[in-house]
């Protein structure tokens, strides 16, 4: 029941409840919901693979904004957490890692160049982002790197190659999405120049 101030639930499942002064907890309804299942990997920031299960028709449940206990076929997997703020029409519920997913991102240093123009070095990095698909069944994934950007204009950085990869050109961010077959491998090419004044450094390069 809904107010301008507050929620109540009302528990309309009867319990039994020991007079033993400890805490129990209950359950207050359950629902079953459409999802969609789909991997989502950031190989720069962490090589394992996510599964995300992207649920519809949630708006009108009363879900309260905080931490949940995941179940993923009858197993405790950890915990995620649940913003119903959210504006979308799909909430989104991380289940895990899923160490069947093998993912690699590797800096190809024999592509990888440095040389002078001028007053100026020219760096060019290649990367390589290998999928390998270790379950019998098909994955669909979601794969983000990023080129870096900057607001200074001694700096440019130009993106050669990005297998083509979604492009962000605000943020740098580059998406992917595929589906990976059983037991197959999936490779992707970020190739990027960086040029700078030979005078100033760099992080990260």
């Amino acid at each position: 029941d809904q107010n301008q101030l507050s929620t109540d639930f009302e528990i309309q499942i009867p319990y039994n409840i020991p007079s033993d002064s400890k805490q129990y907890s209950v359950d207050i309804q359950t629902y079953e919901l459409p999802a969609s299942f789909s991997y989502f990997a950031a190989p720069k920031i962490d090589k394992d693979a996510f599964l995300i299960a992207r649920i519809t028709g949630w708006e009108n449940l009363n879900l309260l904004p905080g931490k949940s206990n995941v179940y993923f076929e009858g197993s405790f997997v950890g915990e995620s957490t649940i913003n119903p703020r959210s504006t979308k029409d799909t909430l989104d519920l991380s289940l895990g890692r899923d160490k069947k997913i093998v993912i690699m991102r590797e800096k190809q240093k024999d592509l990888s160049t440095s040389k002078f123009v001028g007053d100026k070095v020219v760096k060019e990095l290649n990367y390589e982002i290998t999928v390998r698909n270790g379950k019998k069944e098909v994955i669909e994934i979601t794969l983000e790197d990023q080129v870096p950007v900057t607001k200074n204009g001694d700096i440019k950085i130009n993106l050669i190659e990005s297998s083509a990869g979604n492009v962000d050109e605000e943020s740098g961010k580059i998406t992917w999405r595929m589906n990976v077959q059983p037991s197959a491998i999936e490779k992707r090419s970020l190739k990027f120049s960086v040029k700078y004044p030979k005078d100033k450094v760099v992080p990260g390069l």
